[in-house]
């Protein structure tokens, strides 16, 4: 269709006899190789060419799902690269399309996040290891907060923890920590790193939760991140 103007404005007529003149703001660019293609504009408006996809693809999903993975597969950067773009000058608009397919999707995301973890479970402890020594003065900011506006709920949780103490076996002073530490030449006995570019804490080789004894004995010095790392596992490092 060739190009006409109607009151100074460049269209063409639509190929959808329903459709008639259109500006040509309302056509997609006809281009092959960089190049126009006879007048520059798809013959068909951007609504007739949209609706005429639509169809075709609800005619014949699995071909254009096939289209369509192959064209992934072969541009990923690019495609990563558009998205980035994209979510850089619109962020708002991601942000709130993100927590409204949050909000649709929760229960499927949640076993998404659950299945990628247990895949790579190490890799995910070492992201929350780095993240809780990143963010150590934030967690004790929190933390003296929580414990002014729920006092209770506090002091529940450190009686919790000194109950499991007091129903352990043995007990062990200060000093006797102190010359621990000492013995291992202030070492992390995992890591093998030395304060003070670490803070050594107490490790209960055998966990309290399993019945381990609060004794000396029964004491390692680990850094904060090899200690959680550990968790309440029976890892003896000496």
């Amino acid at each position: 269709m060739a190009i006409v103007y109607q009151d100074g404005v460049a269209g063409k007529v639509c190929a959808n006899p329903k459709c008639g003149w259109k500006p040509l703001s309302e056509f997609h660019p006809s281009r092959l190789l960089g190049l126009p293609v006879g007048d520059g504009y798809k013959s068909r408006c951007k609504d007739c060419f949209n609706a005429q996809k639509r169809s075709e693809r609800s005619s014949k999903p699995e071909k254009y799902k096939e289209t369509a993975r192959r064209y992934v597969e072969a541009n990923k950067e690019h495609i990563r690269n558009l998205k980035r773009k994209h979510q850089a000058e619109y962020p708002d608009k991601y942000q709130e399309a993100s927590q409204k397919y949050l909000e649709s999707n929760r229960e499927r995301v949640n076993n998404l996040a659950r299945e990628r973890r247990q895949q790579d479970l190490e890799h995910y402890r070492e992201i929350g290891r780095n993240s809780y020594e990143r963010h150590a003065e934030d967690r004790r900011r929190y933390s003296l907060e929580y414990y002014k506006r729920f006092p209770e709920k506090s002091v529940a949780a450190t009686n919790r923890r000194r109950a499991l103490k007091l129903a352990a076996k043995g007990s062990h002073t200060e000093k006797e920590w102190q010359d621990l530490k000492e013995h291992y030449n202030f070492t992390c006995l995992c890591c093998r790193k030395k304060e003070p570019e670490i803070k050594l804490t107490r490790d209960h080789v055998i966990p309290l939760t399993e019945g381990g004894s609060d004794s000396i004995n029964n004491i390692q010095p680990l850094c904060a991140r090899c200690n959680s790392k550990k968790n309440n596992k029976h890892i003896d490092y000496r």
